[in-house]
């Protein structure tokens, strides 16, 4: 808006005389007052004839009076739109770099403030979803089946699931406080981070969409929309919040319904974890919004298999935190059910994370399998 409005202001000094340019800016503020005040005058008397029909005659052609002040609602954002350039028309170029200077002050202090809200960050919940994901990834296709296993053996590694946890926490960063282009960052964040890592396990279709230079959602319910949703929880300020930035971090890629709902039942329990809530109300608030967890531990170490659904993953991750004792045997519990036991216990994990909070030798085990690139991302 800014640079359009210098675009006017230095054209407007180059094709007229200083006496002929004050004259334009008269007219123009003459103009946008005149429009701007006749909407406002318009927009009052609507409202008023509104709540005389409304409250006085109750009647229902009392919204008929909003019809009208439509066009006093467009004069009122004319109106300011012409004032505005008025205003700036014959300007000296210092004192618009002024303004301008001050913008930038304010927003480096903006900025400023955001930065120290970011170093005060629990990031209990990403780091126990990167745990999840390294101490599992070497039972993803070798499961289990027992809670006596080894953990961070030197085969273990970062797979998709690290890496597009990351690149949202990166994308939320960046939005600096405002999520309205959340989605495009995450879109952005996603397919520049995630393009360094082709070979760290992504779906064939998620692959395409990673380097598509037109990417599109692809009615997908797989449980990468779940795994990689933690840092939702840590910038949302309420569960309200919460479904809305899962929403736009998810929708972009699994934008099937339970694809949408798997993200979501898990960044709700985190963020619920995080505020303090026993597992009772976790549970409850789950059963009544997302899924049943009526499980049986054994029944699923020994029956249920690999599974790559946001239905048949989700619940049983939960379920997993649920039964835990703590968050190490949140970890051996879920990957002992077998599965896809990276993801598993990289929804789990995130879950217990912000629950138990992540223990400090297992934190930097987990993070020593990041290279630098993963590691600035988390720690920065």
């Amino acid at each position: 808006m800014e640079s359009y409005l210098k675009k006017i202001n230095d054209k407007v000094k180059a094709k007229h005389t200083q006496q002929e340019a004050e004259k334009i800016k008269k007219r123009y503020l003459i103009a946008g007052g005149t429009t701007l005040g006749l909407g406002l005058a318009g927009f009052v008397s609507a409202f008023i004839t509104f709540m005389v029909l409304f409250l006085v005659y109750e009647t229902d052609e009392a919204m008929i009076a909003w019809f009208v002040a439509i066009p006093f609602i467009l004069m009122i954002v004319a109106g300011s739109v012409v004032t505005r350039i008025g205003d700036m028309l014959l300007r000296d170029d210092k004192i618009m770099e002024v303004e301008k200077e001050k913008k930038e002050v304010k927003q480096a202090i903006k900025n400023k403030k955001f930065e120290k809200k970011l170093d005060k960050l629990d990031k209990s919940p990403i780091i126990g979803a990167i745990v999840g994901d390294v101490a599992g990834s070497v039972y993803e296709f070798n499961n289990a089946r027992t809670k006596q296993f080894p953990l961070f053996e030197d085969d273990c590694k970062f797979t998709d699931d690290t890496v597009m946890t990351l690149a949202v926490y990166q994308a939320l960063k960046d939005c600096k406080g405002d999520y309205t282009y959340l989605s495009q960052k995450t879109i952005e964040c996603m397919q520049r981070i995630g393009r360094q890592y082709k070979h760290s396990g992504y779906g064939s279709s998620f692959y395409h969409w990673i380097f598509s230079d037109d990417p599109k959602a692809y009615q997908s319910y797989g449980n990468g929309a779940a795994m990689r949703v933690s840092a939702v929880a840590l910038f949302a300020k309420s569960i309200e919040e919460v479904k809305e930035l899962s929403r736009k971090v998810t929708e972009v890629s699994h934008d099937h319904p339970e694809g949408l709902k798997g993200a979501e039942a898990t960044a709700c329990a985190i963020f619920l974890a995080r505020k303090g809530k026993k597992k009772e109300e976790i549970k409850s608030f789950i059963e009544e919004n997302y899924y049943k967890l009526d499980y049986d531990y054994q029944n699923l170490v020994d029956t249920y298999t690999f599974n790559e659904t946001c239905q048949e993953t989700v619940p049983q991750a939960i379920y997993c935190f649920l039964i835990s004792k703590d968050f190490e045997d949140c970890l051996r519990t879920t990957i002992s059910i077998g599965g896809d036991s990276d993801t598993l216990a990289a929804i789990s994990c995130a879950i217990a994370g912000a629950y138990y909070g992540v223990p400090k030798k297992m934190e930097d085990r987990a993070i020593s399998f990041l290279d630098q690139t993963l590691k600035d991302i988390l720690l920065n």
